[in-house]
């Protein structure tokens, strides 16, 4: 069980990713400073999983200052759109088809980033040593410990009770402390998760094995591209039958959650999700608008 999607997702790829995204929008102060150093953190990210050269780090910071100017103005007026919808939706009575619109509009946005930042990885990886593959297939493992330690060996029920305080601090971030009746909503949507951390385990597995296999093939360029397209937007592809099951009522449970809990918000925490939303907003709108001239790309990506 875990608080939030799969934040198992491809530590390298979608790990860099979600700084530019899902980072942002996590309510912390300073936000336009910490955009404006997201070209060093994508590269300190990646080192956690691979050991890069001199020539590789500085180039890939370089690509990442080249992706975080379209994202500026590419991608932030759209995540701005769909938070100001957002917002105006909650305020109009949130139902099901809200959760189900926005939960799409989200993923067909960070499909978007993904697919975009796909030729500078797929660069990257190409080069890869052997050296550093073997070195990120040791991380991937040691990882799948690091990411499940909340849960591992738990009874059913205390990984339930782990699962319910870091979903309520999360929500303590936008809304505040949850009223006794939505701690009820909580419990009861603690109860309706299924258990997934075998199953999660082994999709990790069978995932990070054929990534590390496709990487030591060094396979033709089209062929190695292809195949690491697939591994990276299509991840459902390798999910065991058990594990698309688990994750299919996930999503039902935190939709039915979220509208419960959004429908059922008092004045206060209306008050403090709007502003919440309303300074993203503002800071996404204010970044889209200052003028930057682009960076020059990289080139190629140097190999190891």
């Amino acid at each position: 069980m875990r608080a939030c999607s799969d934040r198992g997702m491809t530590a390298l790829w979608r790990g860099l990713l979600l700084l530019v995204a899902f980072g942002l929008l996590s309510g912390c102060s300073g936000l336009r400073l910490v955009y404006s150093n997201l070209d060093r953190a994508v590269v300190w990210r990646a080192t956690d999983y691979v050991d890069l050269n001199r020539a590789q780090r500085g180039w890939l910071r370089q690509e990442a200052r080249v992706y975080l100017h379209w994202h500026r103005y590419e991608q932030l007026p759209e995540w701005s759109a769909l938070l100001t919808d957002f917002e105006a939706a909650v305020d109009d009575g949130f139902d099901l088809e809200h959760a189900q619109t926005f939960e799409e509009r989200g993923q067909a946005l960070f499909e978007v980033m993904m697919r975009q930042a796909l030729p500078a990885l797929v660069d990257l990886m190409a080069g890869f040593s052997d050296q550093q593959i073997s070195g990120l297939a040791k991380v991937l493992e040691e990882s799948n410990a690091e990411l499940n330690a909340d849960y591992e060996g738990l009874p059913e029920a205390e990984q339930r009770a782990v699962w319910r305080e870091k979903t309520r601090d999360a929500l303590d971030r936008w809304v505040g402390r949850l009223t006794p009746a939505q701690e009820v909503m909580l419990e009861a949507a603690s109860q309706d998760i299924e258990p997934d951390n075998q199953e999660w385990v082994a999709f990790r597995r069978l995932w990070q094995a054929d990534l590390i296999a496709t990487l030591d093939a060094r396979e033709p360029k089209d062929a190695f591209e292809a195949r690491i397209e697939e591994l990276m937007l299509h991840r459902e592809r390798w999910y065991p039958d058990s594990y698309r099951e688990v994750v299919e009522n996930r999503q039902a449970v935190y939709r039915r959650f979220a509208v419960e809990l959004l429908s059922n918000l008092d004045d206060a925490q209306r008050r403090r999700l709007s502003n919440r939303l309303g300074s993203l907003v503002r800071d996404f709108e204010i970044l889209a608008a200052t003028s930057r001239s682009a960076p020059e790309p990289a080139g190629p990506a140097p190999r190891a």
